[in-house]
């Protein structure tokens, strides 16, 4: 597994880098990106994990032989899919291919064609040059960290090479994205009706989300105003990721040069959503799922629990009624978490949002958050005065969030970096001038201020990175800073090797 790109022991040799399984997804850089990161698969590599992913599906995990494959829209990822379908093939697999989709598509399709297992290729928000799958072994289901583990050593261990080559059978389904489509449509038609509509600003950066999401809407009736939503693989204007402030920038100038209710942004694989609210202004993926939590409460009539990830705002603990339950930062420990407490809904903080039954199938889908939050406000309209997104946004208490600031930190040594800040500030009972009251550990470290306030250090599940997000509830945003500035200081102590990054306070 230590061929070189551009030689030919690249088309010889197995590429599969060991970093690439990640705690519940699999992502490696498939051809040169430009910041270092090194080549870490290869076409053959792909073939050899579609191999072993088939006998673990069905070996280890007796999840069955039959698989939904589909792909984003990258320039490389339909022959990423085609080597992990070979792979698949030679385990004896059933694959139902769906071709270039979302990856709430492909769990869609799961349901739709009644398969239990998916392999969704896709680097969601990642740059170009990375490729990855997402793997589920039974709907609304994927991959967490002990599959991950278990599918990393049955793989890297080479324990399907020894096993005799199976005939397994292939379909592609034509269908499936306007399947999809009129899926959605039809089940929230019948919500939307009698109510009002609005004008809403859709960008998904020329990613696959494109294909999808301003069809949904325009079908349903609002009156969609496009930026970059034709697919362009090279991603000339910006990264598709819901936390990356360029590309919220661009839907702010989007809502405000067209006077849009609302902004709405899709990351490259239509798993999450960004929002931009009528003012022009970006609004966290937390504080969204609290107005829509509130709304689904008072509303809706709706009895929790909801879930929120640790990167989420202490705000759900005292603005709503129904139990909060907190998980891990990840799409498959929040996906899990909903289930596994029967939860109305799942917040991540990053964009992912999971509803459960009758409002979605407890998976992440970017176009049902879009239509959830967009039946919050619809309602609003029909009968409030205040009804916009900055209205429910300004009855809230106040507080400052940081961005998502991602160091760079290698896969190597991101968590060995986690613990060394996480000891330093463990010996410490005060930040910033305030007491820590409280230091939780679930995911990295959270630090519980006297005040409300905190602050959060982790390491990146898909991304040599680290995550570094701080909360204030002070009059104007200053402890931000002196929470940054503490921050700093303890990587210098540290003497730990992290990247350069924004200051927190930089909102």
């Amino acid at each position: 597994m230590t061929s070189m790109y551009n030689s030919a022991s690249y088309f010889e040799e197995a590429l599969l880098a060991e970093t690439g399984f990640r705690e519940y997804d699999a992502r490696w850089v498939i051809q040169p990106t430009g910041d270092n990161t090194p080549v870490g698969l290869n076409f053959l590599g792909v073939r050899i994990l579609g191999l072993h992913l088939g006998h673990f599906l069905v070996d280890e995990l007796q999840a069955g032989s039959r698989i939904v494959v589909g792909y984003d829209f990258r320039s490389y990822s339909e022959n990423v899919k085609n080597a992990l379908v070979v792979g698949l093939l030679q385990a004896g697999m059933e694959v139902v291919d769906i071709g270039l989709t979302t990856t709430p598509g492909a769990y869609y399709a799961q349901f739709s064609l009644n398969v239990p297992c998916v392999a969704m290729v896709t680097a969601s928000h990642n740059e170009n040059g990375w490729t990855g799958v997402k793997v589920g072994h039974r709907k609304a289901s994927t991959f967490g960290p002990a599959e991950m583990l278990g599918f990393k050593e049955f793989t890297l261990g080479g324990r399907a090479l020894e096993r005799e080559s199976a005939s397994g059978k292939y379909s592609f389904n034509a269908g499936a994205r306007n399947n999809y489509i009129d899926g959605l449509v039809q089940e929230w038609a019948e919500r939307f009706n009698g109510l009002p509509r609005l004008k809403v600003a859709v960008e998904t950066g020329n990613g696959t989300a494109g294909l999808y999401a301003p069809t949904v809407l325009e079908r349903l009736g609002f009156d969609v105003v496009p930026g970059h939503v034709e697919p362009d693989w090279t991603f000339p204007h910006f990264n598709p990721n819901p936390e990356s402030v360029p590309f919220l920038r661009s839907v702010e100038s989007l809502v405000a040069a067209n006077g849009a209710d609302l902004g709405l942004c899709f990351d490259g694989d239509g798993d999450r959503l960004g929002v931009v609210d009528d003012r022009g202004q970006l609004v966290f993926a937390d504080r969204v799922g609290l107005v829509v939590a509130k709304f689904l409460e008072e509303q809706a009539k709706v009895d929790g629990p909801f879930v929120i990830d640790v990167k989420s705002t202490s705000l759900y603990e005292s603005e709503l009624a129904s139990d909060i339950v907190w998980a891990k930062t990840g799409h498959s420990y929040v996906k899990a978490k909903v289930a596994e407490s029967g939860a109305v809904a799942g917040f991540e903080r990053s964009g992912h949002f999971f509803f459960s039954e009758p409002l979605g199938r407890g998976y992440d889908d970017a176009c049902v958050a879009a239509l959830t939050l967009l039946w919050a406000l619809c309602s609003a309209k029909a009968t409030e005065k205040k009804w916009r997104l900055s209205d429910k946004l300004a009855v809230l208490p106040t507080s400052f969030s940081s961005p998502n600031r991602q160091p760079y930190a290698s896969d190597e040594t991101k968590y060995a970096v986690v613990e060394a800040l996480a000891t330093y500030f463990e010996q410490r009972d005060s930040l910033a001038g305030k007491r820590v009251e409280q230091i939780n550990r679930l995911n990295g470290i959270r630090l519980e201020l006297e005040d409300r306030s905190w602050l959060l250090i982790r390491a990146s599940s898909n991304s040599p990175n680290l995550v570094i997000i701080a909360e204030t509830f002070d009059e104007d945003g200053s402890l931000m800073k002196l929470i940054d500035t503490e921050v700093r200081a303890a990587i210098i102590a540290t003497g730990v090797q992290v990247g350069p990054f924004d200051s927190l306070a930089e909102i």
